[in-house]
């Protein structure tokens, strides 16, 4: 038993120290180099700070160092300070990161810049055991003119028109000398808000810049006159190659690109600007910028090599396929019809909708009117299709009948005879369809009752001689109707062959 409880003990023992073993890491190592430039007294000189790591930097912090009475600050990527002290802090995605600093050689001799702290972080939030280089500037002969008074003092003081960038309030200052006006731009003059001001402005596009100094003090700096808006936005000038640079600009509602690209921010040198980030590779963005040519366009910035390439965005099919619209009247219908194609399409369904239920409601009353007429067909014993036979049988038997009477009445060689349909064979009633036209009946003779000898009819026909019964006794019930007609004598009729009539012809003339 107590060997079990040992062994359960240990067990539980080392189960306990496996999780302290797996989070002990070694930090990733990093270096932070710089380049050695050579420049002139009075000339402006570019230094290259170069973080580098063999894992994926998510950020930096470091200071800077240099001689200030050699060397002044101008500007750098994420990059500020002054008086001797630079502050670098950026962020990145991939395994290096780039900062450009901007000096001006004050004096002959070998400035140093060097590495006070560094910080930083990897992709997995862990932080970097960075080795720090340093810098150094070697500055030759030149021409000191250019230097100018008070030139490396960080806060200007403004008494121009104030402005609000960003929730921050600056004022204007005319206070800035030739070295920080940014490259391809110039000096000049402006009137903002009724009051004189000295701007730089592009001479390609006439674009001008600000230079605003923050009014709760602080470094000033050039800000891009938005002249549609009368806003402003950072400037910030990117160099892609000699004599050929960039300035980002913010979304203005003009940039149109495919559904791939997914807006954000990009910030350069502590100042955030309108991008949009390519989803199928999240390395490249793609920035609006004004070009060296003053013409502003979209161009894609690859994060990792820190290039920038003008975008030009493919014609859709529909562009290069479209048609001249039809003019005249039939151009104002299709122009109608698509301008109002919801509403139509509606209408359409509407209307659609309302035939439908008119049917549906046609085809219930037929069919209720169908399901009646049965009902009453059965309630009365109607068969219809039995009828229809009937009918169909007896129109043939008439047919028939009157076709034998013909083929009979030529064989004889005698005229045909017509007779009324008063002295028609009634027992036959499929003979009265013959006699359905009112010109059957002008063969009777028109009987004129004003001349009439109304006499004749007095006499009192002796119906016992005549027809061998007693008008005053009932007569027997004939009982057979063929054989009472078959009794009786034949009368001639008027159609007889031996019935002769004379008409006498008067010649009038």
């Amino acid at each position: 038993m107590r060997r079990i409880r040992k062994a359960l003990a240990s067990l539980l023992l080392v189960c306990m120290l496996c999780p302290c073993i797996s989070t002990v890491v070694n930090a990733a190592s990093a270096e932070l180099r710089f380049t050695d430039p050579s420049t002139t007294v009075g000339a402006e000189v570019e230094v290259t700070a170069k973080l580098t790591s063999s894992v994926n930097i998510q950020s930096l912090d470091a200071t800077l160092t240099y001689d200030s009475s050699m060397l002044k600050f101008i500007s750098g990527d994420n990059a500020s300070g002054g008086d001797g002290t630079i502050t670098l802090s950026g962020s990145g995605n991939g395994t290096s990161m780039d900062f450009i600093l901007k000096f001006q050689a004050l004096e002959e001799g070998t400035a140093k810049v060097e590495v006070s702290q560094a910080s930083g972080k990897d992709s997995s939030g862990s932080s970097l055991q960075i080795t720090n280089g340093s810098s150094a500037v070697t500055i030759g002969p030149g021409d000191p003119s250019l230097i100018t008074e008070d030139e490396d003092t960080s806060t200007v003081s403004g008494d121009g028109p104030q402005v609000e960038v960003d929730g921050v309030q600056y004022v204007v200052s005319n206070d800035f000398s030739d070295a920080v006006i940014p490259g391809g731009f110039e000096r000049s003059e402006m009137t903002f808000e009724g009051t004189t001001c000295q701007v730089v402005t592009q001479a390609a596009s006439g674009e001008s810049a600000m230079y605003l100094a923050p009014m709760d003090g602080g470094e000033a700096d050039f800000f891009l006159y938005i002249s549609d808006s009368g806003t402003f936005i950072p400037f910030e000038e990117v160099e892609i190659a000699q004599d050929r640079y960039l300035v980002l600009l913010r979304d203005d509602g003009s940039t149109k690109l495919p559904s791939q690209y997914q807006e954000t921010t990009l910030t350069m040198n502590g100042k955030e600007f309108t991008a949009w980030q390519d989803t199928d590779n999240a390395d490249y963005y793609m920035i609006y910028a004004l070009n060296s040519d003053g013409e502003k366009a979209l161009y894609r910035y690859d994060t990792v090599d820190k290039t920038y390439q003008r975008y030009e965005p493919q014609a859709s099919t529909d562009d290069t396929q479209k048609k001249s619209s039809p003019k005249g009247l039939w151009g104002k219908i299709l122009q109608l019809i698509e301008d109002f194609l919801d509403i139509a399409v509606i209408l359409g369904g509407i209307l659609l909708i309302i035939l439908l239920i008119i049917i549906i409601v046609i085809a219930v009353k037929l069919r209720h009117r169908n399901l009646e007429l049965d009902d009453l067909y059965d309630e009365y014993g109607i068969d219809l299709d039995e009828e229809e036979e009937e009918q169909a049988k007896g129109k043939k038997a008439s047919k028939g009948k009157k076709a034998e009477k013909k083929a009979s009445g030529k064989a004889k060689n005698e005229p045909a005879v017509r007779v009324p349909a008063k002295t028609a064979n009634l027992r036959d009633e499929d003979d009265f369809d013959d006699y359905g036209d009112e010109d059957d009946f002008d063969e009777f003779e028109e009987v004129d009752y004003e001349d009439a000898d109304y006499d004749d009819f007095d006499d009192e026909v002796d119906y016992e001689e005549e027809y061998g019964y007693d008008n005053d006794e009932p007569e027997d019930i004939i009982d057979d109707l063929d054989e009472l007609l078959s009794s009786q004598p034949k009368k001639r009729g008027h159609m007889e062959p031996d019935d002769t009539f004379k008409v006498d012809f008067i010649d009038l003339d």
